[in-house]
């Protein structure tokens, strides 16, 4: 029989659970079960967006979002590895036609990826896909 390990962190702590939660991942040796996150939050390497809350915690970092920026980076979130058009986007995040979308959507991406990013504000958590539109990746670096 092997051993169990109960592990309680508080948000401030949370990098240190996910170091260990990755290092069990890597490991084909160890058996783990975690429970999993409430719905309400969407968790990826070094992101966690809290929906209720509206928050952003980048690197353990809170960032302050505008509406649109909140909205734009949750659509994306919740499908990892999709690609959406700027229209697609405009239209699921605006309510509105995205036929005339202009720059709206660019611009808010820009935003996002500076406040994110800003660092690699090209590789960070949403990808260009020239001639397609815009995907979210869950682990960037």
């Amino acid at each position: 029989m092997g051993k169990i390990l109960i592990l309680s962190v508080t948000d401030r702590e949370e990098h240190i659970l996910n170091k260990i939660m990755e290092t069990i991942a890597n490991e084909p040796e160890l058996n783990h079960i975690a429970p999993p996150l409430p719905f309400n939050i969407l968790s990826f390497t070094n992101l966690e967006i809290r929906l209720k809350e509206q928050t952003v915690s980048c690197s353990g970092q809170l960032v302050t979002l505008t509406h649109h920026e909140f909205a734009v980076l949750t659509y994306l979130a919740r499908h990892p590895g999709w690609v959406f058009s700027a229209s697609q986007i405009y239209e699921a995040v605006w309510d509105r036609d995205g036929e005339r979308c202009g720059t709206a959507v660019s611009s808010i991406i820009s935003q996002i990826r500076h406040k994110l990013t800003p660092d690699t504000p090209k590789g960070g958590y949403i990808r260009t896909i020239l001639g397609s539109g815009y995907k979210f990746i869950s682990s960037p670096f």
